[in-house]
């Protein structure tokens, strides 16, 4: 079986993963110590077979193979300043393997749903075999394979990955910016075609702008061409951080337009990831903040920008996720609040009194709903990708190999 992804650093640590094309990767060479069922969402054993909580759920013991080797990693991933999921563990006061079999996690803050930060990719131990063994690795080809089947990642560009698609000698393959309707619509392609929104927003953070100014910027953001040009599905625009948001109000889109001459002339830096498809719809937004008189200008990550338009995808398939990574991780809203949230039975008016107060401050401007959308050969059983945008390659049969390059 034949995959293309379009970015991948090799070698590849797991605590370092980052986006879903080297988090398929990592999950297909590690196993982390729980894991989810893709259709419902539900935790699922993994190296961990069995979990209680103290009552106040700050106290989690777990019963799992190889414990001494996962709390070595969890205690190495909170020492990695740049870990993109450093923050599920940075709070913990304790991560202790009490025996072989006995892993104890202790935390600042009762966390209810704690176990699903055990199902994120950063957490699963790197010296511990995983669903396939690598056969070989290079920057361009990764190779990995169980009793029943081999994979072949293969790292293409958008474009290249389609014509090998059409000629057979791929299984998989991501849909290239803006093809989505016109693949569709093409009778050879529209049977291969799987879109799957995505627990993930593209959205822009604030760093320290005034209020103000945040806030004319929340209005006028040009969700309508965005949902158009990149997600390419219709309600993909976001207007909110969970469900469908308050929707976009015209009356206050007028009103912070007729606004803008009166606010101070001040240059906005935007911080921009390499990843071509950010940096179009970063250019969107641009043009038609310009167009409008305010002052953004795009710039490169880690140049001192006083925001940063990103693509934040939850790290586990529960809402609590994305405001657990912008409050623990980048500092975005209420703590108080957030830890109310997570300690919930029902954390439904939690989280959106969260949202709303993030609304209300414009620190966090969303954008749209994150959609991916593969093609996928009819030759591939089992084939199926969660809400996360994982595939578990350890669940798919092929009928047949693809003709290879």
């Amino acid at each position: 079986m034949r995959v293309a992804l379009t970015g991948f650093r090799w070698p590849l640590d797991p605590a370092l993963a980052e986006g879903r094309d080297e988090t398929t990767l990592a999950r297909a060479l590690y196993t982390t110590p729980l894991r989810t069922d893709p259709a419902t969402g539900a935790v699922m054993p993994g190296l961990c077979t069995a979990w209680k909580a103290s009552p106040d759920f700050r106290d989690w013991t777990f019963t799992c193979s190889a414990a001494p080797s996962i709390a070595a990693g969890l205690r190495r991933l909170v020492q990695l300043k740049d870990a993109p999921s450093r923050w599920l563990f940075a709070d913990a006061t304790g991560i202790t393997a009490e025996s072989a079999t006995r892993l104890r996690i202790q935390l600042r803050f009762g966390w209810r749903r704690f176990p699903y930060a055990l199902t994120a990719v950063a957490a699963a131990p790197r010296f511990v075999p995983g669903p396939f063994r690598l056969v070989s690795g290079s920057a361009t080809r990764v190779v990995v394979r169980n009793s029943v089947l081999t994979v072949v990642f293969q790292r293409l560009g958008a474009y290249a990955a389609v014509r090998a698609f059409r000629r057979g000698q791929l299984d998989e393959s991501p849909v290239p910016l803006g093809d989505v309707v016109a693949d569709q619509e093409n009778s050879a392609l529209r049977h291969a075609v799987r879109s799957r929104r995505l627990l993930g927003l593209d959205l822009v953070l604030f760093h320290g702008v005034d209020a103000e100014l945040r806030q004319t910027y929340w209005q006028t953001a040009d969700r309508s061409d965005y949902e158009q040009l990149v997600p390419e599905q219709d309600g993909a625009s976001a207007f909110g951080l969970v469900g469908a948001g308050p929707g976009a109000d015209p009356a206050r889109f007028r009103k912070a337009v007729h606004g803008i001459p009166s606010l101070p002339r001040v240059l906005v830096r935007i911080a921009v990831p390499r990843d071509p498809v950010l940096h179009f719809g970063a250019r969107l937004l641009y043009a038609n903040w310009r167009d409008l008189g305010l002052g953004p200008r795009l710039v490169g990550e880690g140049s001192g920008a006083d925001a940063s338009f990103r693509r934040l995808l939850a790290v586990y398939p529960q809402e609590e996720a994305i405001f657990a990574e912008l409050t623990l991780g980048s500092g975005v809203g209420s703590r108080a609040d957030l830890v109310r949230a997570l300690a919930a039975t029902d954390q439904k008016e939690d989280l959106q009194r969260l949202d709303d107060r993030l609304r209300q401050s414009a620190a966090v401007v969303p954008i749209a709903w994150v959609v991916d959308s593969r093609l996928v050969s009819p030759r591939l059983e089992g084939w199926r990708e969660d809400v996360l945008g994982n595939v578990d390659y350890a669940a798919v049969r092929s009928r047949a190999s693809s003709r290879g390059p």
